[in-house]
């Protein structure tokens, strides 16, 4: 073979003899069997070393599955002794083939390769007592089952021969589950060219029974599958058909067990930890009775899972991966639907408020029901509503006319989890519905005024898509309003959501617990959601619109109850943030039994799962240094502005006194709108003005308290720039101090329906009138001091380091600043104009109509350490002591930032 990088085929043929030479060896380990591995390869296949790194590039699902350098990983690490999928007889071939008549190669290729990376990190099947627990993260109604359907194929092809599949909680989703396996892996078929005899112990009704023959397993071309929903019962049954395998037959039949909806009912609920809930004690059962196999816990809310007790060996935590989904193309998630950036770079109403709307508190009183007295309730469809369903119908009709084809379209109608409220709910949506299509001549004006409003607000996320006139919509729109029906899903409900394939679904669909989970609602465009909860999980999973828009991304909509667009907006962070951290774990070739996985805090009254799910959890005070925090809400009643204006002119006036050097920035015009800076301040002038500033006690880091703990750690020979950032001037100029004024921002605060002073933390001071801007600090403000210092040569760059940073990019930012000023922070104060206003085409702002300027605060704090930014939450992992350690009384944990956590010795 030549020294060229080798096809696939060659590729392949090499990993089958290092799977050969791994299977005949099992003892060899570390650097030995990585030189002979080596040296195998050199004899065998000439070039493939010089080849490897290239192959690998363009291969990623190998490479991360055969990494030389880490073929056996101590203490529950990875090992590979997996090679790779087969490519043409087998179950995931047969699989691939049913998921390319569906989706694009793009997207059967991310499965194809992430499949590949947690089937190397499970168990070895052909390692009698080889077992691995693992988490896999995916996202709301992203096609986790399809992926979870991928993992059984490979498994099986690899030698698995018992699959267990925990459905979830609710029996139709347990049934939607199986018949949808049933259907991909084709397991009511041999596959006679692989040698695989599929037999299912679970069918549409029926769960596992009692009692199930064992005799089948002898046979080493047989595969029990089993499809179970998380009932006490059904899980014992499980545990006692693993009991009645001969134990040596059970050793040598790995055992693959799919948690699906992981976070749901699994983990234990209890607050002691001598205590275990009913679910969680099966499962643990189940999962005692395997002396082969791995346990995958699949979900996109992860919190629960990450916060079991590392602790308890039977318990369930992920000790030996932790791996996140790619996010699929085209997919929608909460960061389409919810802004998660605070920059005031960006638009004021940014595309992301184009697809969601917000719910007076008028509405969800007269749709949420109040009270124990259910039987007062009276729902009736508010304005609010009634534009929800004409544009549910009209974008039906409109994606109809693009596809020229008749699919599924839902609606979802979530306001409370009550049954009964269900019923009165539907009562009047359907007499809504019902009116609406008998009397359709009449309505045109209606829905014409819904369509206007509607059809352009996301046309950026149209692309190519037909934008039909109003009177085919119109036209189109007669002719279905007759087809919708309206649906009660919930646990007591005799009509449940189903899809046929041959009956296209016009579906408004109403419900609370089997809405929030797992069900897939078929061609979902249009979610009314009022339903409140203080969980991140909860909220997330409620959160039913997440997912693919095929042709009709631009006519997604959700409606959204008071406070939860800026709920939502803090779980679009969180989730980013949690997925960087797992994706950063896997790729140091860490488990979660090494290293605690964070979840960022909410500042005000989100927890982030249940109390109960949380006992073992430690909150991590994640540090400060390199960060930058800003105020966003601000008082603009008189008493407020004027009590912030003073504090801000004894600063400068502080400075000035001192005679700190001034700087002025550098402007092409050389304009008196220019920036001013004073370098020196020390960390008493910072505590006094935050002294006599208020900050919403939404952000503790910034209360004055607070900011004399972190200094008092980590301010030695800490000095401060004194930023007086200055607008255009042409909202008018504010005076610091003789000599020294700059122009005001604009910074227009949201309406009302977006925000009230009710979603603070605790209530801000009598008197005073709190608004929200959103963002005060822009990107470029980032660096705006040193750039300052830099233009008037008081600041060496010798390496551009200022040129050439991202300001959109936080990691370059803190990388740029602990390279030029390590030990300098930033007090950035910016002068809000009174009269602010909002852009013309504003749908979210309003006129500031304050008295008096307003004074905003943005704070850049000196990079002490390598920290995050705000307050984390994590499982208290211990680590095992080495016999050196064996007395001491504490250890300590570096997160992946590099902090300390004190915790106390296991």
């Amino acid at each position: 073979m030549s020294s060229s990088p080798l096809s696939e085929a060659d590729f392949r043929t090499g990993l089958g003899a290092l799977e050969g030479m791994l299977a005949s060896q099992p003892d060899r380990k570390g650097s030995a069997a990585e030189a002979e591995v080596k040296a195998l390869i050199e004899r065998m296949f000439p070039g493939f070393v010089a080849a490897y790194d290239i192959y690998l590039q363009d291969q990623r699902n190998i490479i991360e599955t055969i990494q030389i350098g880490n073929l056996v990983k101590k203490d529950g690490g990875y090992s590979s002794w997996y090679s790779g999928p087969r490519t043409a007889v087998g179950e995931w071939p047969a699989y691939r083939e049913v998921l390319s008549s569906r989706l694009p190669e793009s997207a059967v290729k991310a499965i194809d390769d992430s499949t590949t990376r947690i089937l190397s990190r499970c168990a070895n099947p052909k390692e009698p007592g080889a077992r691995r627990k693992g988490l896999v993260i995916g996202y709301v109604q992203s096609g986790k089952t399809a992926n979870y359907a991928g993992l059984i194929s490979k498994a099986v092809d690899a030698g698995y021969r018992i699959v267990i599949v925990l459905a979830g909680m609710y029996t139709n989703l347990r049934a939607q589950t199986q018949l949808r396996l049933e259907s991909d892996l084709n397991v009511n078929d041999a596959n006679e060219k692989a040698g695989i005899a599929w037999w299912l112990m679970t069918g549409k009704d029926t769960d596992i029974a009692p009692k199930n023959p064992v005799g089948m397993m002898a046979s080493t071309g047989n595969v029990a599958i089993m499809i179970v929903k998380k009932h006490e019962s059904r899980l014992a049954n499980v545990a006692r058909f693993l009991r009645d395998i001969p134990d040596e037959t059970l050793r040598n039949r790995a055992v693959l067990i799919i948690d699906d909806e992981s976070d749901q009912a699994t983990p234990n609920t209890k607050s002691d930890q001598d205590l275990v809930s009913t679910i969680n004690r099966r499962v643990r059962d189940i999962w005692k009775e395997v002396p082969t196999g791995t346990y995958v816990a699949y979900t996109a809310t992860p919190f629960a899972n990450i916060f079991i007790d590392p602790s308890e060996e039977e318990d369930l935590y992920p000790d030996d991966f932790a791996m996140v989904l790619p996010k699929p193309d085209d997919y929608m998630g909460a960061d389409s639907f919810f802004d998660v950036n605070q920059d005031a770079d960006h638009e004021e109403d940014e595309d992301i408020y184009s697809l969601s709307h917000l719910v007076s508190q008028d509405d969800a009183d007269v749709l949420v029901p109040h009270g124990r007295d259910i039987e007062a309730f009276e729902p009736a469809v508010t304005d609010s509503l009634s534009d929800a369903i004409r544009w549910f119908i009209l974008a039906t009709a409109v994606r109809q006319l693009r596809t020229g084809k008749v699919a599924h379209s839902s609606m979802l109608l979530h306001t409370s989890h009550r049954v009964r409220a269900h019923q009165l709910l539907k009562d009047a949506v359907a007499g809504f519905t019902e009116g609406m299509a008998l009397n359709r001549d009449d309505e045109e004006e209606e829905f014409r005024s819904v369509f206007d409003r509607e059809i352009d607000r996301a046309a950026h996320l149209r692309g190519a898509e037909d934008s039909p006139g109003w009177s085919q919509v119109w036209e189109k729109t007669k002719e279905i309003i007759g087809y919708v029906t309206v649906k009660i899903d919930n646990g007591q409900s005799d009509d449940r959501l189903t899809y046929p394939d041959d009956e296209p679904q016009l579906v408004i669909a109403i419900g609370g617990g089997t809405l929030s989970r797992g069900l897939t609602l078929e061609g979902l465009v249009v979610s009314y959601f009022l339903r409140a909860s203080n969980t991140y999980d909860t909220l997330l999973q409620m959160g039913r619109w997440f997912g693919f828009r095929p042709r009709y991304q631009d006519l997604a909509r959700v409606w959204v109850g008071p406070g939860l667009l800026d709920d939502y907006s803090h779980l679009a962070r969180v989730e980013r943030e949690l997925r960087a951290e797992v994706a950063a774990l896997e790729a140091e070739g860490k488990t979660p039994r090494e290293l605690a996985i964070r979840v960022l805090a909410h500042p005000g009254r989100l927890q982030i799962t249940s109390p109960g799910k949380m006992s073992n959890t430690i909150l991590v005070h994640a540090g400060l240094g390199g960060t930058r925090r800003q105020t966003i809400y601000l008082d603009r009643s008189p008493s407020g502005a004027l009590r912030a204006q003073e504090a801000a002119r004894t600063i400068v006036g502080a400075a000035v006194e001192r005679g700190l050097s001034h700087h002025l920035q550098a402007t092409k015009s050389r304009t008196t709108s220019a920036s001013q800076l004073f370098a020196g301040l020390a960390n008493n002038d910072l505590i006094e003005f935050l002294e006599h500033y208020w900050v919403a006690d939404s952000d503790p880091w910034l209360q004055p308290s607070a900011m004399q703990e972190w200094l008092e750690l980590h301010g030695d020979g800490v000095t401060w720039n004194l930023v007086l950032i200055s607008g255009p001037g042409r909202l008018g100029r504010f005076t610091y101090a003789d000599g020294i004024d700059v122009g005001v921002v604009s910074r227009a605060p949201l309406r009302a329906e977006f925000w009230t002073p009710d979603r603070l933390p605790s209530p801000p001071p009598p008197g005073s009138d709190v608004v929200n801007i959103r963002a005060l600090m822009s990107s470029t403000d980032s660096l705006l001091d040193l750039r300052i210092l830099a233009d008037n040569g008081v600041l060496e760059d010798p390496d551009g380091l200022l040129d050439s940073a991202d300001t959109n990019d936080v990691t370059s930012v803190r990388r740029v600043r602990q390279a030029l000023a390590p030990s300098t922070g930033v007090i950035a104060l910016y002068v809000v104009s009174a009269n602010s206003q909002p852009r013309p085409s504003s749908k979210t702002r309003r006129a500031m109509d304050a008295q008096e300027d307003l004074l905003g605060l943005g704070v850049i704090y000196p990079h002490a350490e390598a920290e995050d930014d705000g307050e984390y939450i994590a499982a208290e992992v211990r680590p095992t002591l080495s016999d050196d350690d064996a007395d001491a009384d504490v250890t300590t944990l570096t997160d992946t930032e590099g902090d300390f956590v004190e915790l106390g010795a296991a």
